[in-house]
């Protein structure tokens, strides 16, 4: 899957620079993950998903890294005067951690599959459920469209990821035959390389200043400081090499999340900013990962 992540991302970018796509092309790319592959994914995903004490610990730091990202973001927001786009394609890609498609996969070859049942449950029960939450909020909140708590309530319930988490939360009780589950992992799966397509197309180096200084500082909150402050709770309280901190360390440096930077772009949020932030952090993270599991 992380070849598939980064192929994608390259084609894409690779076919950008030979030939321009029409925005058509990316736009259909987008819809079809908003409103078919992403709400297949939520239902397989959280319908079935259980919760264990032995994954605690994980899921705590999951949602805490979300709540410190939420309020750098904020707070950066307000101090640099940033726009409302950007401001909500932050909330988005700044915030949810490509914990899954990559971070799992990381963590399994960097640190072990002893540490896969954490890392499932950093990215399911935390990250995942971040998305079809936090993700639906934030597209209805600075989406494009007018303000106010009517106009934000129905885009909310034409929005499919939410829609679908509330049909997951219905299927956690009548159960769907194990052949309908089949048939939306199978188009779950193509999530990442559809999207990550998508963003390629969009991907360039060379961005203006309004869009290189959030997304910096983005990805350092989000890669750098958030990772750092969990390291240093794990000192304090525990250890770093434990399993489950371990785990939660390497996950919270996980990289801005593809699947939020398709709903931050089909909200209308700064495209160029959520292309830049996702393509350069993806590739950052196949360094930076390796780096930080050398203290793991």
């Amino acid at each position: 899957m992380l070849a598939v992540v980064i192929g994608a991302f390259l084609v894409g970018w690779l076919v950008k620079t030979i030939r321009p796509v029409p925005t058509v092309v990316t736009a259909w790319a987008d819809k079809y993950v908003l409103q078919v592959a992403l709400p297949a994914v939520i239902i397989a995903k959280i319908s079935r998903v259980t919760f264990d004490a032995d994954v605690v610990l994980p899921i705590a730091v999951a949602w805490s890294v979300m709540l410190v990202a939420i309020v750098w973001v904020l707070i950066a927001s307000r101090l640099m005067n940033w726009s409302r786009s950007v401001t909500g394609a932050l909330l988005l890609v700044g915030v949810l951690g490509n914990t899954s498609f990559l971070g799992i996969g990381m963590v399994e070859s960097l640190l072990g599959s002893d540490h896969l049942a954490s890392a499932i449950a950093y990215d399911q029960v935390g990250t995942f459920v971040g998305l079809a939450l936090w993700g639906s909020f934030v597209a209805s909140t600075y989406g494009a469209g007018e303000s106010g708590w009517r106009p934000i309530l129905n885009r909310l319930s034409r929005f499919g990821p939410f829609l679908a988490l509330l049909a997951s939360l219905v299927f956690r009780v009548i159960e769907l035959p194990d052949d309908v589950y089949s048939i939306l992992n199978g188009i779950g799966k193509t999530v990442a390389p559809v999207a990550m397509c998508a963003l390629g197309l969009r991907f360039t180096l060379s961005v203006d200043r309004t869009v290189r200084v959030p997304a910096i500082c983005g990805l350092l909150a989000k890669m750098v400081i958030v990772p750092g402050l969990v390291f240093l709770v794990a000192v304090v309280t525990a250890s770093p090499q434990d399993l489950a901190w371990s785990t939660s360390i390497l996950q919270s440096a996980a990289p801005p999340m593809v699947t939020a930077g398709v709903v931050a772009v089909g909200a209308g949020l700064s495209g160029e900013l959520v292309a830049y932030m996702v393509g350069v952090g993806t590739l950052v993270a196949f360094v930076s990962l390796p780096i930080l599991s050398l203290l793991l």
